[in-house]
């Protein structure tokens, strides 16, 4: 058996200090406000010997009254100052997690019986008399509380710590979504069915007679509700974070959003058509009540509106995070890739539709902010989800993408974002090399529609653009070479056939001097303009078919040699 060895987790050690630290001030403060006569009392009675001074217990437990009132009061006055400042840095709905942990409920139930016993206690003492026997079993049990009144606060304090960490909350919300629809399988499981029959339902629908109280749509109302709340949630903890540039709070948010697009698309199947209807909370939720009805019905009959919720709140965070924090849309783009490729693989094509329009609302909103940087990590993200679709055979889905990487080019050349329209050739040629390994039939319709995104340039970034882009070309013809499609290779000869040879030998020198490696960090790690050695011969190959290219390198050659010094 092979060992395995972890890093220390050297992130989590800060956290893990605050209860303690916490429980340390907690027990300061008690101690000032009166733990110390406590304290002082139970010694003396222990080294006197006095239990029979009616006096000296009376003060005892008077004493400790005000130390368990001041335990009780200072504990609930830090839990609510450190549960109100989680609430206002991440959501208000932590306030109402807390309060429904029932740890709570026990711990200052137990703090007011102690005070409640102590006080009366207390009571009962000042009409002790001596003579008629000995308090030893009520001075035990007030001693007995109040040491479990400071021995609790520590490992309360670190429950209060624990849960108020950003993860614990996510998940504890997150938790919501996964009780709704559990809850709907049990229901259905049991044979109840939201309190109707399907098939009574459906002939009450059809006379329009079921009201919203009584339809099995107002029995789903409530679930709905709550999901649409959870979801919300993770949306608000995970824009205060990005406000806050706290990356990793940002991705735990991301991270239970996927997580429960999986969970839910593995129980999916198994709910009750009724679960799909939009229901009274669906129709007044902010992401859909804008929707056009039309549009609302087609959601409703593709059984899609927890799947297009989760997208609509990774919409509104890919926004959030352009010409900002620069990572935040970059992630929204990678799990946006990951529920669609999921949506691949479990034949979900429906569903890896919807990824591929909002993929496509990522490029209006980038395009609208002019946030290339973006718009470049977004593209590759883009790229993949094409990818696995060549992978899985979803030809029809591959052309789409291709005629919308064309559409949004050319839209993006025309708002002046060049290299974007640049960065979308490079994809395109990458979509058509792995189409030709594949002996895919959208190999042509791909370079078809990447040789239609050059345009005529009037300016020094056109020019620049319309060479890159060429470049592309150039490469993927080389790639067809080498891969025996010739017939592919003269599609490209074709249209850069008119191409003036001073643009096509600077083309030329340019993709056999560049280095593999870009001299600057990228997300990407990919060099636009390197062409791999094995390439570089049927370049070349490509290269001999213009007239005019050889004998313009040597009239540059010689003109070079004519310049050199004697």
């Amino acid at each position: 058996m092979k060992e395995t060895h972890t890093a220390p987790n050297c992130v989590g050690r800060r956290p893990r200090l605050l209860p303690w630290s916490a429980a340390g001030v907690g027990a300061g403060l008690l101690w000032a406000w009166g733990g110390h006569r406590w304290i002082q009392s139970g010694l003396n009675l222990a080294w006197t010997g006095s239990t029979q001074d009616a006096e000296a217990l009376q003060e005892f437990v008077a004493t400790l009254t005000q130390v368990l009132s001041g335990v009780l009061g200072v504990t609930l006055s830090v839990v609510a100052i450190v549960v109100q400042l989680s609430a206002d840095r991440f959501t208000p709905k932590v306030t109402e997690l807390f309060l429904r942990e029932q740890v709570n409920f026990y711990l200052f139930f137990f703090l007011i019986l102690a005070n409640v016993v102590s006080l009366w206690s207390s009571i009962a003492l000042s009409f002790y008399d001596p003579a008629s026997g000995h308090p030893g079993l009520l001075i035990g049990l007030n001693l007995l509380l109040g040491t479990a009144s400071f021995l609790v606060l520590i490992p309360y304090f670190r429950f209060v710590f624990n849960f108020l960490q950003p993860t614990s909350i996510i998940r504890r919300i997150e938790q919501q979504v996964r009780q709704a629809v559990l809850g709907s399988l049990v229901s259905r499981r049991l044979g109840s069915d939201f309190g109707f029959e399907e098939s009574r339902f459906s002939r009450w629908r059809r006379r329009g007679v079921a009201t919203e109280q009584h339809s099995p749509t107002g029995q789903c109302s409530p679930a709905h509700q709550r999901c649409l709340a959870a979801l919300d949630e993770i949306k608000s903890i995970a824009t205060s974070a990005l406000r806050q540039q706290e990356g990793s709070i940002f991705l735990e948010a991301l991270d239970s959003l996927k997580s429960l697009w999986i969970f839910y698309a593995e129980h999916k199947a198994q709910l009750h058509p009724t679960w799909f209807l939009l229901t009274a909370a669906l129709q007044r939720d902010p992401d859909f009540a804008s929707v056009d009805k039309g549009l609302l019905s087609q959601i409703e009959a593709e059984r899609s509106w927890l799947e297009l919720k989760i997208l609509r709140q990774y919409q509104a965070l890919f926004v959030e995070g352009l010409n900002g924090m620069q990572q935040a849309s970059t992630l929204v783009a990678i799990h946006s890739r990951e529920l669609g490729i999921r949506a691949l693989e479990t034949q979900r094509l429906t569903v890896a539709g919807w990824v591929i329009k909002f993929f496509n609302t990522y490029l209006r909103a980038v395009i609208n902010a002019r946030d290339i940087r973006g718009g470049y990590n977004l593209l590759k993200q883009y790229r993949l989800l094409a990818e696995a679709a060549l992978h899985h055979r979803q030809s029809a889905l591959v052309l789409q993408i291709v005629d919308y990487f064309r559409y949004y080019s050319l839209t993006a050349y025309k708002a002046g974002l060049f290299f974007l329209s640049e960065t979308f050739g490079f994809d395109l040629g990458r979509l058509a090399q792995l189409s030709c390994a594949l002996q895919s039939e959208t190999t042509e319709a791909i370079v078809q529609a990447l040789l239609r995104l050059d345009q005529d340039p009037e300016s020094e970034q056109q020019e620049n653009t319309l060479r890159g882009i060429r470049k592309t070309q150039v490469r993927l013809a080389a790639y067809f070479l080498s891969r025996g499609r010739e017939d592919l290779a003269k599609l490209i000869y074709r249209d850069m056939q008119h191409e003036p040879s001073a643009r096509l030998q600077s083309i030329r020198q340019e993709l056999l001097s560049t280095a593999a490696e870009f001299w600057e960090f990228t997300d990407r790690g990919e060099n636009f303009y390197y062409l791999e050695p094995a390439l570089q011969p049927y370049a070349e190959q490509f290269f001999g078919w213009f007239q005019g290219l050889t004998s313009l390198a040597d009239k540059l050659e010689s003109a070079s040699r004519s310049l050199e010094l004697p």
